[in-house]
C-alpha cells in the first residue's frame, strides 16, 4: 500500500471522527432553521465537493431535492434512475462515471430520503465512520423537519388538496420494521385523498393497526376519517381491546355525524411472539394472504356493521401467521378502479398477482406497497375513488426460548 495514501486515509478517519463528535456535541441542539447548514456540514465530513438532499414525493414516483432557494430543486424519477434504485433498494450505489454516491437515508425501515454526494474521484464509501455520520444525520433531519415546511414543500410534485394535507399529517411513518414484523401503507390518489386512512403502533408484545374508509368525498369524508382514526387511537392508548375499540368508535361517529354517515374499517392486532393476528371487520373487504410465495386466498371474518351504524361485533377473527406470510388489508378503491379503455375493474386477481410477484422478487414491504399503488394508478389512468392499503409481513418470533 502507498504509505502516503495510508496516512491520508488515517487523517481522513481522524477528521471524520472529530466531525462525528461535533455532530453529537453541538448539532443535536441545532437551530431549526439550519437544515441546509446541517446538510453542508455532513457533506464536508464525508469529503464531498457537492451534496443534494432528496425526499420522495407524496406519490413515491419522484425524488425531489430540498431546494436551496425558492426556485425549486432537482427531480429524479424513482423507477428509472440510479438514485431511485438506491432509494427503493436501501442500498448505497455509486456512479463510477460521475464519481457520485447515492446514499439512502433510513430510519429503521422507513425510507426518509436520499443523500447524493459528488466527488472528484470515486471514494471508499461507506465506512464505519460514514455510517455513523449518516445515522446521526437521519436523527437530526427527523427532528429538524418538524419545525420547518422545507421538507413537506419538497414532497409536493403538484398542489396538495386541503383534504390530503389533513390525511398525510395524520399518518404515522409509511413503513416500519422490527426483527419480527414489517408494516407499510400507501394512500392514493396521493394529492387528493379524501376519506381513507390508516394507523399503526407497536405496543409491547403487540402491533396494533387499523385501516378506514369513510363514506363520501372531500372534506366531509376527511372529518369522518379523522374522527375514526383518533377515536381508535384513544381506545388503543387506553389499553382497550378490539371489541371495545369498535363499539366506542362507532358510538362517537354516530353521535357526532348521525346515522347516515359511517366508516368501514379493519381494526387489528398482531401478537408478535406467537404470530396470532386478530381483527374485526367493520364492513371492509377481506384481507389477502400470501404464503410460501403463492396467493393463499382471503382471510374471512364475519362482517360487523360499519362504524357509526350501531350493532355489535359479529366476530373477532384470528389466524396464526407463519414466517414469511404477507397479509394485505385494503379498501375497495383498489379493486374497483377501472381501466379508461374498456372500463374493466382492476379486481382482486390483478391485485393478488402484483402482490405475489413482488413477494417472489423479495421486494421489501416498503417497495411492495409502492409498486401496488403505482400499478393501480397506472391501470386506472388516475384514481377516482380513494384507495388505501396496509401490508403486513411476519418474519417469525425472535424469542430463542
Amino acid at each position: 500500500m502507498d504509505p502516503n495514501k495510508k496516512e491520508s486515509g488515517e487523517a481522513n478517519s481522524l477528521g471524520e471522527a472529530a466531525g462525528l463528535d461535533r455532530l453529537l456535541r453541538d448539532d443535536i441542539r441545532t437551530d431549526p432553521r439550519s437544515l441546509r447548514a446541517l446538510t453542508d456540514e455532513v457533506r464536508q465530513l464525508l469529503g464531498a465537493k457537492q451534496a443534494r438532499l432528496y425526499v420522495a414525493d407524496y406519490s413515491s414516483k419522484h425524488l425531489r431535492e430540498i431546494a436551496v432557494d425558492d426556485e425549486g430543486g432537482d427531480s429524479k424519477p424513482i423507477d428509472s434512475s440510479l438514485a431511485g434504485r438506491a432509494f427503493t433498494s436501501a442500498t448505497t450505489l455509486i456512479s463510477d462515471k460521475t464519481a457520485t454516491v447515492f446514499l439512502p437515508l433510513l430510519e429503521g425501515a422507513n425510507h426518509v430520503g436520499l443523500f447524493e454526494l459528488e466527488y472528484d474521484e470515486v471514494p471508499d464509501l461507506p465506512s464505519p465512520i460514514s455510517d455513523q455520520v449518516l445515522a446521526i444525520f437521519v436523527l437530526l433531519l427527523t427532528n429538524l423537519k418538524r419545525y420547518s415546511d422545507e421538507w413537506d414543500r419538497a414532497r409536493r410534485a403538484r398542489p396538495l388538496s386541503v383534504a390530503a394535507e389533513i390525511q398525510w399529517g395524520l399518518l404515522p411513518p409509511l413503513n416500519c420494521a422490527t426483527p419480527e414484523v414489517s408494516i407499510g401503507g400507501m394512500l392514493e390518489p396521493a394529492y387528493s385523498i379524501g376519506g381513507d386512512s390508516f394507523d399503526y403502533a407497536f405496543n409491547g408484545p403487540r402491533l396494533d393497526f387499523a385501516i378506514v374508509d369513510a363514506i363520501g368525498r372531500g372534506m366531509p369524508a376527511v372529518l369522518l376519517s379523522v374522527t375514526a382514526i383518533n377515536a381508535l387511537r384513544n381506545e388503543r392508548r387506553a389499553g382497550q381491546n378490539l371489541k371495545s375499540s369498535y363499539e366506542t368508535t362507532g358510538r362517537i361517529i354516530e353521535s357526532q355525524f348521525g346515522d347516515s354517515n359511517f366508516v368501514t374499517a379493519h381494526i387489528a392486532s398482531l401478537h408478535v411472539a406467537s404470530g396470532v393476528l386478530s381483527w374485526v371487520s367493520a364492513g371492509n373487504i377481506p384481507p389477502m394472504l400470501v404464503r410460501n410465495g403463492t396467493y393463499a386466498g382471503e382471510l374471512k371474518c364475519a362482517p360487523s356493521l360499519p362504524l357509526g351504524l350501531g350493532g355489535e361485533v359479529a366476530e373477532v377473527a384470528s389466524v396464526s401467521l407463519q414466517s414469511g406470510d404477507r397479509v394485505l388489508f385494503y379498501t375497495d378503491g383498489l379493486t374497483e378502479s377501472r381501466s379508461p379503455d374498456n372500463r374493466e375493474l382492476f379486481g382482486t386477481e390483478r391485485l393478488a398477482d402484483v402482490l405475489v410477484r413482488a413477494s417472489l422478487e423479495e421486494a421489501s414491504v416498503a417497495e411492495t406497497t409502492r409498486r401496488l399503488a403505482k400499478n393501480i394508478v397506472e391501470y386506472s389512468g388516475g384514481l377516482v375513488d380513494d384507495a388505501t392499503l396496509v401490508l403486513l409481513e411476519y418474519h417469525g418470533s425472535q424469542d430463542s426460548t
